[in-house]
This record gives C-alpha cells, structure tokens and sequence, in this order.
C-alpha cells in the first residue's frame, strides 16, 4: 500500500469507532439486575405449556361460531372419525402458522385424507378474533392441501372466552395474554381425539412426523380408519407420552414375530393335510410298489434258507 494512503485509513478507522460502541450500547444496554425468576419473560412463559389428559372428555356441548358465523357445536365435528384439534389464533405472526404449516405438509404425506377418514378442527384462543378471519385462514389452507376433501373436513372455529377457556382446560393448553405486545404467549402442539371426543394423543413441535400422525389416527379411530398393515404397526409400535411420538415396542415385535411364525406353520400343516386327504391312495400305492432286495433275486434261490 502506497504509504501516503495509512492517514487516510487511520480516520476512517477512527471514524467507525463511535457507531460500534453506540450500537454495543443499545444491545446490551445496563447492567440486568431482576434477580432470578423475576424477569418479564419469566414471569410470562411461568405458566404456558401443555399437560396431557389423555382420555378426557372434550366438552362437546361448548358452542363457537363457523367460518360462515353459524353458531356450532363442537360435537358437531365428531361422529365416526377422529379429530385432529389444534389451538391457535389467526393474527399470531409466527408461532401458530408453522404449527398449521407443520400440520399440512406431515397431513399430505399420509395416505388417510382429511374430510374422508379424519377432521380436523383449528379453534381461535383469541375471543376478540372474527369468523371472517377464520374464512380467510381456511382458504389459505384448504387451497394448500391440494385435496378436495379439506373443504368440507377442515373447520376454522372462533369463540367467547368461556367456550375458549373450557376447550383449553380439558386439551391442558395452557397460554397467557400479553398486553405490551398484544400476542399470547403459548406452546406447540396438536391433539388427536376419538370419534367420541376423547383426547388420545399429543403431538408436539412444529413439525409432526407422517408416521406419527398416520399411527395416531389409526389408534385414536378403534380400528375404524387404516389398514391391516398399520394395525399390524400399532402392533410394533407404541405411543410415548413423555415425547409425543411412537417408538419402536420389543415386545410388540416379539407378538407380531411370534404371530407370524404360528401362521406360517399353520398354514404348511393346513396345505399338507389338505394334500394327504385329497391323495391317499397314491401315497399308499406307491408304497407298496417300492422295490426290495427280494425282488431282484433269482426265483430259484428266493425260498432257500
């Protein structure tokens, strides 16, 4: 470097000095002195979460409004199919869309269909929220499922705070408002309930594994929805509630070995006494014409000592 320029680079040097220190400044800022437990965030995330009642009793009688601002029931969704349930609400700038997100793609990579053999119930924890919000986030999604039966099998529901706070308490969804920001601080997850509104497993996350949610919904259907592959799965696999997902069960592939291994041999012993009944007197037969020794003797020495 021409040594006529270092002036030049020394006060530009000199120059950037005082807006890294200034922005330095404005991240850290003074020193923290909450003492611990205390904090803003703390304080707001101390009771957000989600706590599994599996089996419960989803209150099938609370009342919410449609995309259309029909008054509805939430039984109004069970009849003989599971029910994906998710909790959210539709002016939430992130978390709640990768939830709805994370749902569609894992939902498009099973073979079961919404609308066909399960629903899918998306409720508003925002009582302030409005059916015409709720119209415009089943467009949204309906038309991203690419399937016809999201139409008439995914419901967007909005509702008081009484019905909202019911739902929540039995699902064990628990979220806090926060009015500095105007958003609710909540958890991630979806439920799969029975046809009869029993919630049966959690899924957790943002994004929720096709073969989770493919067991999930054959489980929570009693043997209504799936094939006779998936229930041999089921067999092999089961649901961890500590995780929210299916793992590999021992025992269950120890069953479904030993199972197989009796059927198999059955079947030999059955295809073998079908084929002695059905040819007897040819097995006999061609054991009384074997050749012996005897026979291939002279005839005059046959009858001597």
């Amino acid at each position: 470097m021409n040594p006529s320029c270092w002036p030049f680079v020394v006060a530009l040097m000199f120059a950037a000095i005082p807006p890294c220190a200034e922005a330095q400044r404005f991240a850290t800022g003074p020193a923290y002195t909450a003492p611990a437990g205390k904090s803003p965030t703390a304080e707001l995330l101390r009771d957000v979460g989600i706590e599994q009642n599996l089996n419960a009793q989803l209150p099938l009688d609370a009342v919410f409004r449609d995309e259309a601002g029909r008054d509805v029931r939430l039984g109004d969704y069970f009849s003989d199919k599971p029910v994906v349930l998710a909790l959210v609400y539709y002016r939430c700038p992130m978390l709640c869309t990768q939830v709805l997100n994370g749902f569609l793609k894992s939902s498009q990579a099973v073979p079961l269909e919404i609308g066909r053999d399960y629903e899918v119930v998306t409720v508003s924890i925002d009582p302030r929220e409005t059916p015409a919000m709720a119209a415009e986030k089943k467009k949204h999604h309906a038309r991203a499922y690419r399937r016809d039966g999201a139409e008439r099998g995914w419901h967007f529901l909005t509702g008081d705070q009484q019905s909202i706070d019911r739902l929540a308490g039995t699902v064990g969804f628990r979220y806090h408002y926060d009015p500095a920001s105007d958003q609710f601080a909540h958890a991630s997850g979806i439920v799969i309930a029975t046809p009869d509104g029993r919630l049966a497993r959690y899924l957790y996350g943002i994004e929720y594994s096709p073969h989770d949610l493919r067991l999930g919904l054959v489980d929570s259907s009693a043997g209504r929805i799936g094939s006779a592959a998936d229930q041999v799965l089921l067999l092999c696999y089961h649901y961890d509630p500590l995780t929210g997902r299916y793992g590999l069960a021992i025992a269950g592939v120890l069953r479904a070995a030993g199972a197989f291994t009796m059927f198999a041999l059955g079947s030999f012993l059955f295809v073998m006494y079908r084929n002695e009944r059905r040819h007897p007197k040819l097995i006999r037969m061609s054991g009384a014409m074997t050749p012996t020794i005897a026979d291939d003797l002279p005839l005059a020495t046959r009858d001597q000592p």
